[in-house]
C-alpha cells in the first residue's frame, strides 16, 4: 500500500468537494474553505478549515478555487515553498464558454509566478466535476488526467496520485503545456453543455498498438 499523503485542497465547489471525497479514502484530507462552517455542514466527513490552516502542514496543495482568486488566495497562504501544487484552474469567461487568456501564457503559469517557490503542476483541470462524482462513486471507466510541470518528482506523483484514484495518467512535460490543456478543458465544457453531451463525459489519451 502505497504511504498517505497529507493533502489541502484549497475550494469547496463542485470541483474542490469532490476531489476531497475521491482522495480521503487513501490520504489525509484537509478541504480549505472561505467558509469553514458551511462546508462542514455540507460535507461532515471532511476535516474542513480557512485556506491557510489547510495548507500549512500538506504535502501536496490543490488549488480548485476560480482561476480569478489565485491571487487573494495567495496573499491568504503565503509561500508553499517546495509543496506540490496542483493547478486545477482555467482561465475561464463569466459563462465558461471562453477562455481569457492563452497562446502566450497560461493559468498554470500564472499560479507558479504567484507561488514561485512551489512545484506547481498542471492537472485534473479537464476532468468535469460530474466525472469526479462517478470517480468517487467507483465508476471503472475514467478520462485521462494529463500532467504539465517543470518538477519531474512533482509530476511523477501527481501522475501516481491520479493512477490510484484510478484514472491514466500522463505527463505530458514543462508547465508550458497548460496553455494546451486549458483550452482541452475548454473543448470539454462546449462538447458538455454547449452541443449537449452532458457532464459526464471527458478525454482519453491511449498509445495505438
Amino acid at each position: 500500500m502505497r504511504a498517505m499523503k497529507n493533502i489541502a485542497i484549497i475550494g469547496s465547489g463542485n470541483i474542490g468537494a469532490n476531489l476531497a471525497r475521491l482522495f480521503a479514502s487513501r490520504h489525509n484530507v484537509t478541504l480549505g474553505s472561505r467558509n469553514p462552517e458551511q462546508t462542514r455542514s455540507k460535507l461532515p466527513d471532511i476535516t474542513v478549515t480557512d485556506y491557510a490552516q489547510a495548507a500549512k502542514s500538506a504535502d501536496i496543495v490543490i488549488l480548485a478555487v476560480p482561476f480569478s482568486e489565485v491571487a487573494a488566495i495567495a496573499a491568504k497562504i503565503g509561500s508553499l515553498a517546495g509543496k506540490t501544487l496542483i493547478d486545477v484552474t482555467n482561465p475561464l469567461t463569466a459563462d465558461s464558454m471562453a477562455l481569457t487568456i492563452g497562446h502566450t501564457t497560461s493559468a498554470g503559469e500564472a499560479v507558479q509566478a504567484a507561488f514561485p517557490q512551489a512545484h506547481v503542476v498542471k492537472a485534473f483541470n479537464t476532468v468535469l466535476a460530474q466525472v469526479l462524482a462517478k470517480a468517487v462513486a467507483g465508476a471503472k471507466s475514467l478520462p485521462s488526467v494529463l500532467v504539465a510541470g517543470n518538477h519531474a518528482a512533482a509530476n511523477a506523483e501527481v501522475v501516481q496520485l491520479a493512477k490510484d484514484a484510478g484514472f491514466s495518467a500522463f505527463d505530458t512535460g514543462a508547465l508550458t503545456n497548460a496553455r494546451y490543456l486549458e483550452p482541452l478543458a475548454e473543448l470539454g465544457i462546449q462538447l458538455a453543455y454547449a452541443k449537449g453531451h452532458g457532464g459526464e463525459v471527458g478525454f482519453t489519451f491511449s498509445p495505438v498498438g
